[in-house]
């Protein structure tokens, strides 16, 4: 029963997706590189107009503020085989540290199979459940809200397809703890938790872009160090 809901609503959003790319530690260029393309900087609504070569790294959202929700949107295809995941699904989460790049940044990656999701971003007072709003536990005090959708975190028999997460604890100059937010019905949601100086209104820029390595396509939220 929980399949045939979820494949509903993989129908119902079929060419939807929230973007942001991933490569943990040496996963993706620490800055894009001559392959690199961007495809949408500003607020607002970025779809994705063309497929994603093998190995190169795309911008999706560039060195901007998210103070409204934004939408990146990626083409998602429903699986032919019923015995597969339908939607993409998340199997790896890491973060790596390049606070000597100019500029610096710390970056979580969210690394899927089964193809880019779409997602919304933005830049909260706080983040809560899906569904439940009960506030997300998070280091510091400036947040950020990143939801997947189509997307999830569990197989068809309700396991995690996580392999691998680091430590929700990051603990870099200005990105110091994610959190998960939520699971259900084609919607994986997460928190980061940013640090900022105390009292002031100080909101970080962030770039989010994308990286295909074989079947595991990563996206990769980049938080400028302030």
């Amino acid at each position: 029963m929980r399949r045939f809901i979820v494949s509903l609503a993989a129908l119902a959003l079929l060419g939807l997706a929230g973007c942001a790319t991933g490569a943990g530690t040496g996963a993706s260029p620490s800055t894009p590189g001559p392959g690199a393309t961007s495809a949408g900087t500003s607020p607002g609504r970025t779809p994705n107009t063309s497929p994603l070569p093998e190995g190169q790294y795309r911008v999706r959202y560039g060195w901007a503020v998210p103070s409204k929700s934004v939408t990146v949107d990626n083409p998602v295809s429903i699986p032919s085989d019923p015995s597969a995941i339908p939607l993409p699904h998340l199997v790896e989460i890491h973060t790596g540290d390049h606070a000597n790049e100019r500029p610096g940044y710390g970056r979580i990656s969210f690394y899927f199979e089964g193809g880019f999701p779409g997602y919304k971003f933005r830049y909260t007072d706080k983040v809560l459940t899906q569904g439940g709003g009960e506030p997300v536990p998070l280091e510091g005090n400036s947040f950020l809200e990143i939801v997947f959708n189509p997307a999830q975190a569990h197989d068809n028999d309700g396991k995690s397809t996580i392999r691998f997460a680091s430590n929700k604890r990051i603990g870099f100059t200005n990105l110091k703890s994610y959190g998960f937010a939520g699971d259900f019905e084609g919607y994986l949601a997460y928190g980061l938790g940013i640090a900022v100086k105390p009292g002031s209104d100080q909101v970080l820029p962030i770039r989010i872009g994308e990286l295909r390595r074989g079947d595991i396509y990563i996206v990769a939220v980049d938080v400028q160090v302030g």
